[in-house]
């Protein structure tokens, strides 16, 4: 993850028209940004008045801190749109006129609430695919190029967390539990549950706090980096010339203020004209001023540069104002540094192949103390932390065991992998109420429910990363048990058909810790299209199966075809898959609840042997049934209990049957001149599997065993 540090903000006061029906302003800005506004477009800057109906934009490298009468917050994020729809905050009428309508139509945005819902108004957000409906919170949003809209609960600057409801046509959904997150696909498809954040999600989560500091920390990058040779050209010139600095010498220089009144000559400086004229444009060329040299003008004309030739900077003091010609070699001082931190030496901002920078290797603190020396080079504060006497501090913390963790922690980096005191322990730590809760001051959300969830998963992504090495089948079982798309945040559940990762193509040989960002983004991207369109390839169907059109019906709209269709599940998975209830007695699915308690039927399987010359399995079969229990030893062509891996068969064509069954190491593939009578039995490793098609006698066996 790119750590992005401060280096210079320009800060500028804008005086705004008298007359224009201010609903807010732009607290901070960067990078591209602009506003359409009554068929015109305009530049926006830091101080801009927000007007009703502004269809505001960012670029590429822009992003904007909205600030609202009302004090509500809005964050955009780079390649960002959204239109002012509505917006009235006046309480000195009765009643009081307050509410708020965005329409948000692609980008990456924060909102924090202000007054308009603590005092009874109506804040709705619009994408392409849902209704963001607020009650007094904070969440983060993304709406893609396609209109799929993802929300993400988060807790407002006090800690404290609302609720956000998100509603499509198809229903809604209700955040609650802070970093909670919901993807609409579709405005007709049905919203599934909320889903935790995982460390990586919350750690390149666009949330309020880091957005704002991102924008503070990129102001001074707000112009495009260009390569000028303008002000060394000058340099060269003055070189060969010498006449800058050999006029001003004669202009100023009264040889008869140098005589005693003896008549005699006093001492004088023995350096040249020329050797002063050299002396001061070495001074000059040591710092390449070029790329601010551009932008002067600009900078000038947009206010940040006043009459007076001085800029706005920043020290641990605060603002301060400072010669524009010290600041900009500051300013190129402190870039160079920066660049040469990040491992590009002598290279402008066009140089620098970002996708190449290895983040982990910068010594950041040896960049802070050269960006606090060159602070102090220039006259200013720097933000060095002064020693203090900590010896009682340190006796307190020798003489006591408590230990606090945070986020970055569990930073799951290549560091956080390495870790010594991880591996010697062998996994990272367990979190508690007293040393992760109440150390970070979190809220209500980091109760013991939570807690035991993650240190579950932190000890099983722990035992994914360091004790396999390839797609083995523990690691498989962690994968499955922590990645499923099914059931619910805390307790997901692998479905039915979902792809693997070792069998996707990209991905299948690579084991996940070789894995890149890009193989993370394809995964999930990939998952989440067999998700909503039942593949990840690009196939250009795009009809709706009869059971996607009604596994979303609500119990007041059911009708016919839903009964009818309900009547075609035959069997418990597919039944609780669609949100409907099975019914073990009757074999039945449907859309009431049903107690199966007092019709559930255990079977059981002990001393399984499988034999791989004939294809037989001898096991001992053990029925409970009402708290009795009987129990059977037979061999024959049977199925295992419990199988992991299950075969596909298909008789639809005419004429003949394809069977389709593979686990991870083996596969089997049959093709028969038959629909209609075969008996199968498949051995694969330690798994069985037998079925008919057809149940005449004159069945014919067939027999396929794949084992190493």
């Amino acid at each position: 993850m790119r750590k992005i540090f401060l280096l210079v903000s320009f800060l500028v006061l804008f005086c705004t028209s008298a007359f224009a029906v201010a609903i807010g302003s732009v607290a901070d800005k960067m990078g591209q940004t602009w506003n359409e506004r009554d068929g015109r477009t305009e530049e926006v800057i830091k101080g801009y008045i927000l007007e009703m109906n502004d269809f505001l934009q960012t670029g590429e490298d822009g992003g904007m801190i909205l600030h609202y009468k009302d004090e509500t917050k809005f964050t955009m994020g780079p390649n960002t749109e959204l239109i002012i729809d509505e917006f009235a905050f006046d309480t000195s009428v009765i009643p009081i006129e307050i509410a708020m309508n965005i329409s948000i139509n692609v980008g990456t945005f924060t909102y924090e609430s202000g007054s308009i819902k603590t005092l009874g108004g109506e804040v709705n957000m619009f994408t392409p695919t849902a209704t963001i409906t607020v009650q007094g919170t904070a969440f983060s949003g993304t709406v893609d190029t396609s209109g799929q809209t993802t929300i993400t609960l988060l807790p407002d600057s006090q800690g404290e967390v609302g609720q956000v409801t998100v509603t499509n046509e198809a229903g809604s959904q209700i955040l609650t539990n802070v970093y909670t997150s919901v993807t609409v696909v579709g405005s007709d498809i049905m919203i599934k549950t909320p889903s935790a954040l995982d460390h990586n999600q919350k750690k390149n989560l666009f949330d309020i706090d880091s957005v704002d500091d991102d924008i503070k920390d990129k102001h001074n990058q707000q112009f495009d980096r260009k390569e000028n040779n303008e002000q060394l050209q000058k340099i060269e010139e003055a070189i060969i010339s010498e006449e800058a600095t050999i006029t001003e010498t004669a202009d100023t220089y009264d040889a008869t203020s140098d005589l005693g009144t003896s008549g005699t000559e006093t001492i004088l400086d023995t350096k040249s004209n020329e050797d002063i004229a050299v002396d001061n444009i070495e001074v000059e060329s040591d710092i390449d001023t070029s790329y601010y040299d551009e932008w002067e003008e600009d900078l000038k004309d947009w206010g940040y540069i006043d009459e007076d030739n001085q800029i706005s900077v920043w020290d641990a003091e605060g603002e301060t104002k400072m010669d524009w010609d010290e600041a900009k070699k500051m300013y190129s001082e402190m870039d160079q540094a920066y660049l040469e931190a990040i491992g590009c030496k002598d290279c402008s901002w066009d140089d620098v192949n970002w996708d190449e920078v290895n983040w982990e290797e910068v010594d950041w603190d040896a960049y802070a103390a050269e960006y606090n020396s060159l602070l102090e080079d220039y006259g200013l504060t720097s933000y060095k932390v002064e020693e203090e006497d900590i010896t009682e501090k340190v006796e307190e913390e020798a003489t006591s065991t408590f230990v606090g963790y945070t986020w970055d922690d569990f930073d799951l980096s290549s560091s956080y992998y390495a870790n010594a005191d991880y591996i010697a322990a062998g996994g990272p730590p367990e979190m508690t109420i007293e040393n992760f809760c109440d150390y970070n001051g979190w809220g209500s959300w980091c109760d013991q429910k939570w807690l035991d969830w993650q240190n579950e998963w932190n000890k099983d992504d722990w035992s994914l990363f360091k004790d396999y090495d390839s797609w083995k089948k523990g690691a498989r079982k962690i994968w499955k048990k922590w990645y499923g798309w099914c059931g619910t945040w805390d307790s997901p559940e692998w479905c039915k058909g979902q792809p693997k990762p070792w069998k996707m193509e990209g991905l299948k040989d690579k084991y996940v810790t070789e894995w890149t960002n890009t193989d993370w983004q394809n995964y999930f991207e990939w998952t989440y299209s067999w998700v909503t369109t039942g593949t990840y390839d690009d196939t250009g169907d795009d009809s709706t199966s009869l059971e996607e059109e009604y596994s979303f019906e609500d119990d007041y709209d059911q009708d016919s075809e839903l009964t009818q269709w309900l009547a075609t599940i035959d069997n418990e998975w597919d039944c609780d898959y669609y949100g409907y209830y099975w019914d073990k007695a009757n074999s039945a699915c449907g859309t009431e609840w049903v107690d199966n308690s007092k019709s559930e039927t255990e079977v059981t399987a002990s001393g399984e042997i499988l034999n791989y010359t004939t294809g037989e399995i001898t096991q001992t079969l053990t029925t409970t049934s009402s708290g009795v229990s009987t129990s059977e030893t037979l061999t024959s062509r049977a199925s295992t209990l419990n199988n992991e891996f299950d075969a596909d068969v298909d008789t639809s064509v005419s004429g003949y049957s394809i069977i389709n069954r593979y686990n991870d190491s083996h596969r089997a593939y049959l093709k028969i001149d038959t629909n209609n009578e075969a008996d199968i039995q498949i051995l694969q490793d330690k798994e069985a599997q037998h079925f008919d098609i057809g149940s005449s006698s004159s069945q014919e066996n067939i027999t396929i065993i794949q084992t190493d």
